[in-house]
Formats: C-alpha cells, sequence, structure tokens
C-alpha cells in the first residue's frame, strides 16, 4: 500500500515546530508510517520476532528434572541389541508388559503402526500360501500371531497409540476400518468462528483396526516447525471429518489425569483449552507455544534395551507417563529447536505433555501485534521529541536507555507471565528516529558549514582583492596585469599537476590558494614612492634597488596579517609567493638569492607569469613585445631564471596564455 504525500506540505507542517521542526515532523512520520508498515506485513518481522522470541525463553527455561515423565528409548545400544528397526510386536509387547510390571501410568507411543507385523510366523505362512501356492501342512496348528499379542498387551494396559494426519488428498485415501478416539469438546464452550482457524485435514494414517480398538486413546504427533526450521509451538487440537482430535501429548495428559473431555474459553487477550483445573493458553488454530527445558535431556531416559533386560529401577517408571519412541540417528527422527538443532522428537512430546501438567505455556496474545505498533508509535513519538532538544552524546544515551528499557520491559512481562510481546518494532523505530535524527542533524550543520565556508571565502576573496586594489590605485598599468597573471599561475598549476613528481603536491586547496593569491604578487609596491614607481624611463641602479625591496615590504604587510589570523592563514601561500617570485633558478635573483628548488613552486610559478606579463605588455619604460617574442625569451631563460619545468609546461600551454593576455587587456 501506498501514501501518496504532498511536494510541499509535509515541510510546511513543519513550521509550526519552531526550533528542530523538520527533525520532530521526519520523527513523528516514521513513528507513525514504519509500524503500521510492519503490522500490515508482520512477515517483514517476524524472523526477528521468533529470534528473540528464542532468546527471551532460553534465559527462562526451567533446568528441574520432571519426576512425573519418562522416555523410554529405542537407542542405538537397543538396536544393536535386539536388532534393525522395526521390531516384531511380540516384542513391543513384551515392552508395554514390563512398563506395566513397573506400574506406569500411561504408556505413549510416538510410532504409528499401519501394517501387518511381517515378521509374524501366522503372516509368513500365510505369505507363503498365497504368493508361492505352496501347500504346507505343519504339525502345530495355531501359529502365533505377533499383532494379536501386541494388541492383547495393549488392552490390559493404559496405552495411548499414536498416529499421522494428512493435510493433501492423497489418492491412497483413509482406510475404510480406520478407527480415531475423537475429542470430546463441551459443545457450548467453541469459540465462535474457531472452526475456520484450526487445522483441518484431509485424511489420516492409522494404526491397524485391531490396535486401535485394544485402546481408548490416541493421538496426532504432526508439528509444524516455522519458516526458518525452529519448531517453537505444536497443535493441540486439529480437526477432521468433522471432529476434533488431540495431540499425542494432550491425549496422554488426559489419560493421566482421566479426563474425558475439555473446555474451549475465549478472552479478547486470549484462547484458553480447559484441560482438568489447568488452563492452556492457545492461539486461533489451537496449536501452544513449547516451553522447552534449558537441558537437552531433561527427562529420564532409560534405554529400551535395559528395559529388556530387566535392569531398570522401577521406581523410576511408578505412576510416570512414559513415552516410547527413538534418538537412533539411523531413524533420524529428530527437529530443530530453539536450543538444539537436533533434538529427539520423542522429546518434544514429552515436553509438551510436561507443559500441560505444570501449566506453565509461554504464550502471544491475540493483540499482541497491535499493542506492539501502539508501542512502537508512542515510544518514537517521545523519543525523537526528546532527542531532536538533545546533543549527540545525550541522544545517543536515551537511545541505550530506551531501547533497553523496551527489551527489558518485554523480557519481564515474558519471565513473570509467559506472555511474548516482541520488542523489535518498537527498537527498530527508534533505530530509525535515532538514524534520520542524526542525518538530518548532520545534513543540517553540512549545510551550515558549506554555508560559512562559501561565506568564508567570498571574505577571503573580498580582502585579497581589497589588498591587491592598493597597488592598482598606485599604478594604473596592474589593473590587467592582475588579472592576467592569476589566469596564467592557475593554468600553469593545472597542467604541472598532471606531472606525477608534483600530482600530490598540487593538491585541489593549494590550487585554490596559488589562484587566490596571485593578485598580491606586488603588493609590496604600495611602500614604493611615486617618484620611483610612475617613473617615465628606465631606472637608476639605486632606484632599482630601491624597488627591489616592494617584495620584503610586501612579505611584511602578509606576514603582519598572517600573525593575527593565524600562520595557517588563508595568506600562507600569498606570503610564499610574494616573498620569492623575483627568485630565478640559477640564484641571481632577489631578495635572497635563492636557486632551484630552494625557491617554493609558488614563486617559481609566479616568476615565470610575471614575466611572460610583463614582456607583453607596454610600460612607460619600454613597448609591449610580440607573444612569439616573449615566449622566445622565456624559452631563453629555462635553467637560468625559470625553473625548466614549468618552461617546457608553458611552452606546450603558449597559445592559451595568448588567449589570456586577449581577454584581459589593460585599461587604456
Amino acid at each position: 500500500m501506498t501514501v501518496p504525500l504532498p511536494h510541499n506540505g509535509f515541510w510546511r507542517i513543519a513550521g509550526v515546530f519552531g526550533k528542530g521542526d523538520s527533525i520532530i515532523v521526519t520523527g513523528v512520520f516514521l513513528s507513525v508510517f514504519l509500524p503500521l508498515v510492519g503490522g500490515w506485513a508482520p512477515s517483514v518481522l517476524q524472523h526477528a520476532n521468533n529470534k528473540m522470541y528464542d532468546v527471551f525463553l532460553l534465559h527462562t527455561a526451567s533446568t528441574l528434572p520432571p519426576e512425573d515423565i519418562v522416555i523410554v528409548d529405542i537407542d542405538e545400544k537397543s538396536l544393536h541389541r535386539h536388532g534393525q528397526w522395526p521390531w516384531p510386536r511380540c516384542k513391543l509387547a513384551e515392552v508395554v508388559e514390563r512398563l506395566k510390571e513397573r506400574g506406569a501410568g500411561v504408556i505413549v507411543f510416538d510410532m504409528v503402526f499401519p501394517e501387518r507385523d511381517r515378521t509374524s510366523p501366522a503372516l509368513i505362512l500365510e505369505n507363503l500360501r498365497r504368493d508361492l501356492e505352496m501347500d504346507i501342512h505343519w504339525e502345530q496348528k495355531n501359529w502365533p500371531d505377533n499383532d494379536r499379542l501386541f494388541a492383547a498387551a495393549i488392552e490390559g494396559s493404559r496405552v495411548v497409540l499414536g498416529y499421522q494426519f494428512l493435510f493433501d488428498d492423497v489418492e491412497a485415501g483413509t482406510p475404510a476400518d480406520c478407527q480415531l478416539h475423537p475429542l470430546t469438546i463441551k459443545e457450548d464452550s467453541v469459540v465462535s468462528g474457531w472452526d475456520a482457524f484450526v487445522w483441518q485435514a484431509e485424511q489420516a494414517t492409522c494404526n491397524l483396526l485391531l490396535f486401535s480398538q485394544a485402546t481408548d486413546r490416541s493421538g496426532f504427533f504432526n508439528v509444524s516447525p516455522d519458516q526458518d526450521g525452529i519448531l517453537r509451538h505444536v497443535p493441540l487440537v486439529i480437526r477432521y471429518n468433522g471432529q476434533y482430535y488431540p495431540s499425542l501429548a494432550l491425549s496422554a495428559v488426559m489419560k493421566d489425569l482421566d479426563i474425558d473431555s475439555l473446555q474451549v474459553r475465549s478472552g479478547w487477550l486470549q484462547n484458553w483449552l480447559q484441560v482438568g483445573d489447568r488452563e492452556i493458553p492457545i492461539d486461533l488454530s489451537g496449536a501452544m507455544l513449547i516451553n522447552y527445558r534449558k537441558k537437552k535431556r531433561v527427562f529420564a531416559h532409560i534405554s529400551a534395551a535395559d528395559l529388556l533386560a530387566d535392569t531398570v529401577d522401577g521406581e523410576k517408571l511408578n505412576g510416570a507417563i512414559v513415552f516410547v519412541g527413538t534418538s537412533a540417528v539411523g531413524l533420524w527422527d529428530f527437529q530443530s529447536t530453539p536450543g538444539d538443532p537436533i533434538f529427539p522428537a520423542i522429546a518434544v512430546h514429552a515436553t509438551v505433555a510436561d507443559n500441560l501438567l505444570k501449566g506453565d505455556v509461554r504464550f502471544r496474545p491475540h493483540p499482541a501485534a497491535g499493542i506492539e505498533v501502539l508501542v512502537a508509535i508512542v515510544s518514537g513519538i517521545f523519543f525523537v521529541i526528546a532527542h531532536a532538544r538533545l546533543r549527540a552524546s545525550s541522544g545517543l544515551l536515551l537511545f541505550i536507555a530506551s531501547a533497553a528499557g523496551l527489551a527489558l520491559g518485554s523480557f519481564s512481562i515474558f519471565s513473570e507471565t509467559g506472555a511474548f510481546f516482541s520488542p523489535i518494532l518498537p527498537i527498530s523505530i527508534l533505530v530509525a528516529n535515532f538514524t534520520a535524527v542524526n542525518l538530518l542533524r548532520f545534513w543540517k550543520e553540512e549545510n551550515k558549514a558549506r554555508l560559512s565556508i562559501r561565506n568564508l571565502s567570498r571574505a577571503q576573496e573580498a580582502i585579497i582583492k581589497s589588498m591587491a586594489s592598493m597597488t592598482e590605485t598606485r599604478d594604473s598599468d596592474t589593473g590587467g596585469h592582475i588579472q592576467r597573471t592569476r589566469e596564467y599561475v592557475r593554468l600553469l598549476a593545472n597542467e604541472l599537476k598532471k606531472d606525477p613528481q608534483y600530482g600530490a603536491l598540487l593538491t585541489d586547496d593549494l590550487l585554490n590558494s596559488l589562484y587566490r593569491s596571485a593578485p598580491l604578487h606586488d603588493i609590496g609596491k604600495v611602500g614604493i614612492s611615486d617618484r620611483i614607481l610612475l617613473k617615465q624611463g628606465g631606472l637608476t641602479e639605486e632606484e632599482f634597488e630601491e624597488m627591489k625591496r616592494h617584495t620584503i615590504i610586501g612579505r611584511n604587510i602578509i606576514a603582519a596579517t598572517n600573525r593575527k589570523l593565524g600562520n595557517q592563514s588563508f595568506l600562507k601561500i600569498a606570503h610564499e609567493l610574494v616573498y620569492t617570485h623575483h627568485e630565478k633558478w640559477d640564484g641571481t635573483g632577489y631578495p635572497q638569492g635563492l636557486k632551484e628548488d630552494q625557491i617554493p613552486l609558488s614563486g617559481r610559478l609566479m616568476a615565470l607569469a610575471d614575466a611572460y606579463d610583463a614582456l607583453i605588455s607596454k610600460r612607460v619604460y619600454k613597448p609591449a613585445f610580440a607573444h612569439e617574442k616573449a615566449v622566445a625569451a622565456i624559452r631563453s631563460q629555462s635553467g637560468k631564471s625559470f625553473d625548466p619545468k614549468i618552461v617546457d609546461v608553458f611552452s606546450r600551454l603558449a597559445d592559451d596564455f595568448k588567449k589570456i593576455s586577449q581577454k584581459y587587456t589593460d585599461r587604456e
């Protein structure tokens, strides 16, 4: 589902909040919109909710061993001693008799017996006569029938048999003589519309009629793991052919408690299955969350081999519900649970029976998803309003405290009442709001910083232009010269950057500083007298010495400004450029007589740019040189006045220099 939003209206609403308005409005929007999306699409959060349930369950699981439930295990030891599975049913009859002798309260088989025992002597004789047409006459008239022996053992004991429901309409169908034992639920207690939610079976895999008639109790052993393969809940009731049927564990508990009927109660919070004086919470489908115990082998285990060898302490079995099943690896009857990826299925049914007897069942209330959405909206709104007014460090502490509070609150409810309310959605909204608030803050601060940098850059540019204009007021010839030389410097530097030797040095910041600082190269001329600066004709040696002082005067002006702004100010490059742009590569320049790489790169670039422009410009003391003559003059000074590499770059860019000189002409 999509919710159309106006392009501008969302942000206009922010005006009513004042400072931090867009942050609060965004947070409120996320706090309302995201929980509703999570409520409409629960599968998005279901996996995380399941994992959180597993964590809660494992931290609250009981470690106390049940005293009234025992597992008789057809384990590897039993198979080694008595042969491969399935065993002859005369042996299973012996298992039942041994359990009965030791006072077992209820004997539960986690298996189904849908076919006759092929190892039975009577069936073997019958098959030989039918399939091989052998007319065999044995002296003994009544050969033993293993199935009848097993049925007789069942009939004389309190036995619950298992069976399996099928939910697809398979071609084989349910046998006509299939006899199950339906569950009696008081009609006036059945919740209205419950039939639409309870699992509906299509067919069943049943026990032989001989066995079903020998007992009055049976139950299905169907389970349904979640999408991640973990078994967290089991159906207690399944509907088939218009009647309700109990699970294997429920049927065993009812047999143990001598209960013939159940009640189903409904409340706004939960449905309940009344088992005697125990109220078992179930979901709409009649399923129950399994409250697994902390230890894998929490139930007393007895090897079937030891039982048949008569080496078992009878006290363990007296009055207990005994589940007969297998944990043998070769038979692979296992499930994945929250605490164990390989958990015997027989132990699953034993755990469910233990939950029913103790009444300590976990449950997820019907309105849990809606309550989680409401908590997410409310907590999200309060969090974003508070966070918008806090500093970043305080906001982080608030986020941690809020998330921890939600998790601990959910865990406390779970441990005290067994009700599972997941904190995943509310915490997810906190994460979304915390991230959104900080991103918006960062975006706003970044815009402020960008604006400040832009304003600062403009201020710096204005300062440089103002300082450069002082020179222009003293010497009108310098106006176009200032603009041209800065363009020359930028052109040279950009091309020189392609050289591996200078690529790392000539960063974008340095290129920008060179361009901005170039107009200041002759600022020292403000300290030269008009008599010399504006003289019509050549300078005497004494006057030239005075003119050379403009580099020192310029350096002092920049240095004084630098000290006030800090030595790392935007005028640092200007300080180098002003002081060294008349140094020469061979060391014959001024004011310090530096040579080669002793001269800063900014000074070397400015020296060539200044010299070229002086050559092509008309002055009171000389005519303007043609471009070609100026280029030849510059090249002739490679390795003398100028850095050879910079001269090479200049030679490649000579035509571009000419275009710049034509674009920025001196005022007439």
